[in-house]
C-alpha cells in the first residue's frame, strides 16, 4: 500500500500555496448565503465552465446543493473585510451581506458589485471527495473589474501583490518585478 501525506503535512504545504480570495454566494428563496474560499479554478473556456471545493459541513454548501446556482466573486485588494465577514471572522452573528454592495446577474446567486471579477454559475455537476464535494459550474455571466487587483491568500494571511516595475510588454503580457 502506498504511503500519503499526513493530513499535518498536506495543510503546512498548502499554506504556501497563494490563491485569490474568492466569497462563494447563493440564495435560497429570498435567503443569500455564502462563505471564503480559496479552492477555485477554471476547467475549461469552451464552454465557459470553473470549479469549486466545498466542505461538506457547512450550511452554504447545502443550499448550493438545493439551489443549483452559485456566484464566485474574487475579491480585489481592499475588501480583505469581505473576505473575513465571509470566513466567519467577524463574529459568528454578523451579517455578512453588510459589507459591499450586491446585485444579481442569470442565476440570482449574489454578486459583489466591486470584487475585481466575479462568476455567475449553474452547477452541471458534483463529485463527493470525503469531507468536500467539488461543483463544476457552468458560467451563465461574468464580469472583470479590469485595473483592480486580486486580494490573495498565501501563509494563511490576507495579502496584495503590487507591482514595482514593468521591463517589458510584448503581446499583451507585462514582465512584473516585485
Amino acid at each position: 500500500m502506498t504511503q500519503v501525506a499526513s493530513t499535518t503535512e498536506f495543510i503546512q504545504a498548502m499554506g504556501q500555496h497563494v490563491a485569490s480570495v474568492c466569497v462563494i454566494t447563493t440564495s435560497h428563496g429570498s435567503e443569500r448565503y455564502g462563505l471564503t474560499a480559496t479552492a477555485v479554478s477554471s476547467v475549461c473556456a469552451e464552454p465557459p465552465r470553473l470549479l469549486i471545493c466545498i466542505n461538506k459541513s457547512g450550511l452554504t454548501y447545502q443550499k448550493i446543493v438545493t439551489s443549483g446556482h452559485f456566484a464566485v466573486n474574487v475579491l480585489n485588494e481592499e475588501q480583505d473585510k469581505i473576505g473575513k465577514a465571509f470566513a466567519g471572522m467577524l463574529g459568528r452573528d454578523f451579517d455578512r451581506f453588510s459589507v459591499g454592495e450586491w446585485e444579481t446577474l442569470v442565476t440570482g446567486s449574489p454578486i459583489l458589485k466591486t470584487a475585481a471579477s466575479v462568476f455567475d454559475c449553474r452547477i452541471t455537476e458534483v463529485v463527493d471527495q470525503f469531507s468536500h464535494s467539488v461543483f463544476i459550474g457552468e458560467v451563465m455571466a461574468a464580469r472583470a473589474n479590469i485595473g483592480q487587483e486580486a486580494l490573495v491568500y498565501a501563509a494563511r494571511k490576507f495579502r496584495t501583490l503590487r507591482k514595482v516595475t514593468v521591463t517589458q510588454v510584448e503581446e499583451g503580457m507585462e514582465s512584473l518585478h516585485f
